[in-house]
Order: structure tokens, then sequence, then C-alpha cells
């Protein structure tokens, strides 16, 4: 995280250096959270954010989706290529040539939904 902040001017990662209650503040102002099936993806909505979350081994049916969040929200990995998704509840096991399930979500998915929510937030 610290190589992507220094990359990029627009970027700072606030990873280690704040305090929870202050992880929580940033959070909170939020227009939207990006997330991996992560425990983040989950304090973001429980303080009301929109929440896109991206699935590699793990899927939302396991019982792990953030809290009243849309379910279209959820980028998932294709299960046409990996169809024993999910390959265990925390998506810490996974059969050879899965660890990269999360790759077939696209990067351009990825933006067409956070720009999605955008126009839909500004209407």
């Amino acid at each position: 995280l610290n190589e992507i902040d220094k990359k990029y001017k627009n970027v700072f990662s606030v990873a280690g250096r704040l305090n929870l209650n202050e992880e929580l503040d940033v959070i909170s102002n939020l227009n939207l959270m990006l997330s991996m099936d992560s425990g983040n993806a989950h304090l973001a909505a429980m303080l009301g954010v929109e929440v896109i979350t991206l699935w590699g081994v793990t899927h939302p049916f396991a019982g792990f989706y953030p809290f009243n969040q849309v379910a279209s929200n959820a980028l998932l990995a294709d299960r046409q290529k990996f169809p024993k998704i999910p390959t265990s509840v925390y998506g810490n096991k996974y059969p050879p040539d899965y660890e990269n399930a999360i790759d077939t979500i696209s990067s351009k998915d990825v933006i067409l939904k956070i720009n999605n929510i955008n126009k839909k937030s500004l209407t």
C-alpha cells in the first residue's frame, strides 16, 4: 500500500497510520467503499456507506455479504472458469489454478460499477 501511495499523487494510504476510531471516521465520510470481501466492507456497510465488493474464491451466498447492500454491487469471479467457487467460507482454501480467480473481475467492470453508482448518487 505504501508503494501505491508513493506512486500516485492523489492516493494516500491510511493503513497503519490511524487508530480504529480514526479509520471509522474516514470510512463514515466516504461516498462509496470498494473492497474485497473483508472487514472494511462490513464496517462501511454498518456505517451506511454504499459498498462494492470483489469476490475471488469466496461468494456472497456463503453468508458474508455486507449488511443492507445491493446484491448487484458484488462483483464475482467467473464461475464458468471456476465452478468450484466458493472453495471455502473464508477464502483461505482453493484448488490448484484458482489462485487468480479474482483476476477475472475486470478493472473495466469495476470502473463501470463505480461510475454507475456515482451517476445514481448525483441525480
